[in-house]
């Protein structure tokens, strides 16, 4: 029987482990694609260009990895940053000034995000 309980816990330790492992590794790699089409944006911006396109796919990357990091983070700072970047087309048709502003705060608050949950671990 005790044989028995420690096969278990092992096991329920094993799965714990390995969940911890895919939710660092996922939000890792969500922030990753997230920081490099932020960058692609603040390229094309800072070359005069319209980034169009660019933050249409952002709003499209956002909407396929934000119900991913939904799992693994806090609700909160997923919202704040769901704002930030519902604001870069509104910003991008009013061709302000803030539009570089907010990218720089999207991309601030996606590494934070990534410092925060891999590298504690």
């Amino acid at each position: 029987m005790k044989n028995m309980r420690v096969r278990i816990a092992f096991t329920v330790f094993c799965g714990m482990t390995v969940l911890t492992g895919y939710s660092v590794r996922a939000v890792h790699n969500s922030c990753g694609m997230l920081i490099a089409q932020t960058e692609k944006i603040m390229q094309t911006a800072a070359q005069q260009r319209n980034p169009e396109q660019e933050i249409a796919a952002l709003e499209a990357l956002w909407e396929k990895q934000s119900r991913k990091l939904h799992l693994f983070l806090p609700h909160q700072t997923l919202m704040e940053l769901n704002a930030s970047v519902a604001r870069l087309d509104a910003l991008r048709d009013a061709d302000c000034d803030e539009l570089t502003a907010e990218l720089c705060a999207v991309r601030a608050d996606l590494q934070w995000i990534n410092t925060q949950i891999v590298k504690p671990l």
